[in-house]
């Protein structure tokens, strides 16, 4: 694959330079705060998860051309935006909030202000970054990094003005007694905790990113004004007969070893003055990630199941992705517009309605039905294109992006139509095997089915529809992917129920296509 050395707006996959033995590299969303480098090559160009778009601002830190990280979403998630600058903005905000209101409104209060808010605050590095790199074998990638604000300015602020403040920080005491002991690492653990508390506020004590920060904060993981790499694995401290680290003795003293068996995301620092020694050495190529641009050669793709073949050759599977796509060769999108009541031979249909083959764009968010040429996924690309806009629409089918339990479900769809998931309204993607015609269609689940796949449509129903079993693929034209043709004349049919293709019953057809008794009939 090629080496991304300049980074523009789009869609890619990030991989770690370190060769796993398993070759699980590639980082793979798995769920809303959850994501890990554990999909091989081959997994990955299925994977809608192992998509991400990636958005960045050129900057200059230390003399350094390096990148400032917009956006970095997948899934629905976009961990900059959503989450990552909104806590911490919470954060900065309180401070500054709590400190102007206890300074006061006299000149030389507000002086003091604009010094904290210009010289301390906004002088935060709060941005994720990205800054090229090459690895021991000469491939382009890049460290991903963020700094954690050094508190230091902030003790020298309150040193000079904090007999101004008077009670400005009495609601945080711990805080307000780090800053009169200029102790910077103290003052650090008081605003982590104050960060920490705003971060459960928002989302919750049990939420998974709250966790994974928690995590962080009660194994003393994390220092203010220290730089910490994101890399693949873990790092374990070795303490070699209790001696500080000694760099010309770097494993006869305590050192730091990297551990490449844990298919998990962690953070080295490279501070030498640690006790420890620099982390970041000893992950090597770990600590490093490799872009691929997601295009014709590095292709989003799906691979039908080889049982979901119509009786027109094609396969069908379903999709539902965060990001838009357009369809590269012999294939076609389909949405679900409604389904029709039984019919006389038990038979009901879901209306189907094209999108378009190659070249059509799906918005972001549409849950669609894709006819593939084949099972093999070289036939069956999709190039992810534009922004994460989605479209309301017409279309009854729901998507969900992980594997999500049934019990207590919601999903959402085309419409923008919000639906309670049970046993009862759900029907799933599938082939009706027990049917000699074998129709394709959305069909009842099981009781021993507990979850709906991640990245699948599917439909919800509503009582009255929920009377059928399963609705069998009608498309606009007609056909259908698993039901015969029949042409008859008119007057064969003064006893059968008949139906148009938008599903309703008609009485004196004329010349045309319908449904009789579950069959697609052209009527003479």
């Amino acid at each position: 694959m090629a080496q991304v050395t300049s980074i523009t707006d789009g869609y890619y996959r990030i991989k770690n330079a370190a060769t796993r033995a398993d070759g699980k590299q590639y980082v793979y969303v798995t769920g809303k705060y959850e994501a890990q480098p554990n999909a091989t090559h081959d997994e990955a160009v299925t994977l809608p998860g192992t998509v991400i778009h990636l958005n960045v601002a050129d900057t200059t830190i230390n003399a350094e051309a390096v990148y400032n990280v917009k956006t970095l979403r997948s899934q629905g998630v976009d961990v900059i935006n959503g989450y990552l600058l909104p806590a911490l903005d919470k954060v900065r905000t309180e401070l500054k909030a709590k400190l102007k209101e206890k300074l006061g409104s006299d000149a030389l209060a507000q002086f003091a202000y604009s010094i904290f808010e210009n010289d301390v605050l906004d002088k935060w590095d709060l941005n994720m970054h990205m800054k090229p790199v090459t690895t021991s074998d000469g491939r382009a990638a890049y460290y991903a990094y963020a700094t954690v604000p050094s508190m230091q300015p902030l003790v020298d602020f309150w040193k000079t003005w904090g007999p101004f403040a008077g009670g400005a920080l009495d609601s945080y005491p711990d805080l307000k007694a780090a800053l009169e002991r200029g102790d910077a690492t103290a003052t650090w653990k008081a605003v982590e905790q104050l960060a920490y508390g705003k971060i459960v506020a928002t989302f919750g004590a049990d939420n998974a990113m709250t966790q994974l920060v928690k995590g962080y904060i009660d194994n003393d993981r994390i220092h203010n004004g220290m730089t910490y790499y994101l890399i693949s694995g873990g790092i374990n401290k070795v303490d070699t007969n209790q001696t500080a680290y000694d760099p010309n003795n770097p494993t006869g003293t305590a050192h730091n070893e990297y551990d490449g068996s844990k298919a998990e995301f962690d953070f080295a620092n490279n501070n030498a003055d640690n006790y420890w020694g620099p982390e970041l050495p000893a992950a090597g190529d770990a600590g490093m990630w490799i872009l691929e641009k997601v295009d014709a050669d590095n292709y989003f793709s799906v691979k039908p199941s080889a049982k979901m073949k119509g009786l027109n050759g094609k396969y069908y599977t379903t999709l539902y992705t965060d990001f838009p796509f357009q369809i590269v060769g012999d294939m076609t999108a389909y949405t679900i517009e409604g389904v029709n009541e039984k019919d006389a031979n038990g038979y009901a249909f879901a209306r189907v309605k094209s999108l378009g083959g190659a070249g059509t764009v799906v918005p972001a968010q549409t849950a669609v039905v894709l006819e593939c040429p084949s099972e093999n996924v070289a036939d069956n690309q999709l190039l992810p294109t534009g922004t994460e806009e989605p479209a309301t629409s017409s279309n009854r089918l729901c998507g969900n992006f992980f594997a999500t339990a049934i019990s207590g479900m919601t999903a959402t769809d085309g419409t923008g139509a919000t639906h309670a998931v049970t046993y009862s309204n759900l029907r799933a993607f599938n082939i009706s095997t027990s049917d000699a015609k074998n129709p394709i269609g959305f069909y009842k689940v099981s009781s021993n089915v507990t979850t709906i796949p991640g990245n699948k449509a599917f439909l919800v129903l509503t009582d009255a529809e929920a009377q059928a079993k399963g609705f069998y693929l009608m498309f606009e034209d007609g056909s259908t992917t698993g039901i015969e043709q029949i042409e008859t004349p008119a007057e064969n049919l003064n006893h059968a129920v008949i139906y148009d293709l938008q599903g309703r019953r008609v009485t004196n057809p004329g010349k045309g296509i319908y449904i009789v008794n579950g069959k697609k009939v052209i009527i003479k």
